[in-house]
């Protein structure tokens, strides 16, 4: 059975945005996360260096990039992980150019994930139809300005992302960032909705992630938190958003806590944060919620997941098997992956940063962190 492949935007189609300067605000949300890649830490040279040997290498071996399975399984067919991270699809989702942010459908079968240059950020889309995965594409909901940070809602049916597209349209591109959202709809995705004030401000918010209980999780510069960036949540009741609230002082520090990703049922939270102690320039720590309602202290995921890099855009697969995350580490090989939207898009190998990936794991490991009861 043939598959129907939704266009790709065409580069005439938004070249009027991504001419423009990336507005300050952009580049240091990006910062925390770039500090690794951009040379923060004395080891941060080598891991350049070693990047640099790696996409060398690659355009000598002038390797193959991985087909789309066209065999009904989840996960594109992947192999699931054990108590080791891996790379995600490789040449698929995970390639010689930069790949962040990871979201899928409870069963597996749709997946979204971030792809970023130095001019634009998008989001990539795939899905099974009729046993066969379609070929990646720009989501219908995407591609007219940086859209990141993306989460799927427990049921699958409605997927959460950071833009900084304008509130009304036509009108001026955001200069700080907000969340939004998009609902599933009878031909496929609808059109992208504002969250509401309070919860987005004329501060920066972002990395929306929900639970099945009803809260929606993010990270926000806005005063009054503990550091300059903190993790928060909202309620969702109905359709409606309560009060913001922030999560307190087990979880945020006078460091950033960011990329906030809730379970699917709402009793534990991963996120990055640059708080002192950690392995590497940002690492990923686990908060698990307490009987009371509260947060137990933050701990450190440990040297399974955080290396001497940046380990970053935790998300928690919506039944809630897998822990998937993103990392500048270096791969023990260089990994192709050529199609028609990277190539549309410009997504090529980068001779001045090192590129990103997403790694996966069994997210089972996540429970040895989980303070015993007396």
């Amino acid at each position: 059975t043939s598959v129907t492949v939704v266009p790709i935007r065409k580069q005439t189609e938004i070249g009027h945005v991504r001419l423009q300067e990336r507005p300050q605000w952009f580049r240091e949300i990006l910062g925390m996360r770039e500090k690794a890649m951009l040379g923060k830490r004395a080891n941060c040279g080598v891991v350049v260096g070693l990047a640099l040997v790696v996409l060398m290498f690659a355009g000598c071996a002038q390797e193959e990039s991985a087909a789309l399975p066209e065999v009904s399984k989840p996960y594109l067919g992947e192999e699931p992980p054990g108590d080791t991270p891996v790379l995600f699809a490789p040449g698929i989702v995970s390639t010689n150019t930069r790949e962040w942010s990871m979201a899928s459908t409870p069963d597996g079968l749709e997946l979204f994930f971030g792809v970023v240059t130095d001019e634009r950020s998008w989001i990539l889309h795939t899905r099974e139809v009729d046993g066969r995965w379609t070929e990646l594409t720009v989501a219908s909901f995407s591609g007219a300005y940086d859209d990141y940070d993306l989460t799927m809602s427990p049921d699958g049916n409605r997927v959460y992302f950071t833009s900084n597209r304008p509130v009304d349209n036509p009108g001026p591109v955001l200069e700080n960032s907000d969340i939004w959202y998009v609902d599933r709809s009878v031909d496929g995705w609808g059109d992208p909705v504002r969250f509401p004030e309070p919860i987005n401000t004329e501060m920066r918010e972002l990395y929306p992630s929900e639970s099945r209980d009803g809260y929606v999780y993010f990270f926000s510069t806005r005063p009054g938190g503990f550091g300059s960036f903190d993790l928060y949540r909202v309620a969702l009741r109905e359709g409606e958003f309560g009060a913001p609230e922030n999560l307190g002082a087990s979880i945020n520090t006078e460091e950033n806590e960011t990329d906030a990703c809730i379970s699917p049922d709402g009793d534990y939270l991963v996120f990055t944060s640059t708080r002192n102690g950690g392995f590497g320039s940002g690492d990923l720590y686990v908060s698990f919620r307490t009987d009371e309602g509260g947060w137990t202290q933050a701990v450190n995921l440990g040297d399974t997941v955080n290396t001497e890099h940046l380990e970053f855009c935790p998300s928690v697969s919506r039944d809630g098997k897998y822990l998937f995350f993103t990392s500048n580490r270096p791969k023990a090989e260089a990994i192709a992956g050529t199609s028609a939207v990277r190539e549309e898009l410009g997504l090529t190998p980068s001779s001045e940063r090192p590129d990103i990936d997403v790694y996966w794991i069994d997210a089972d490991f996540i429970e040895s962190f989980r303070p015993q009861v007396e």
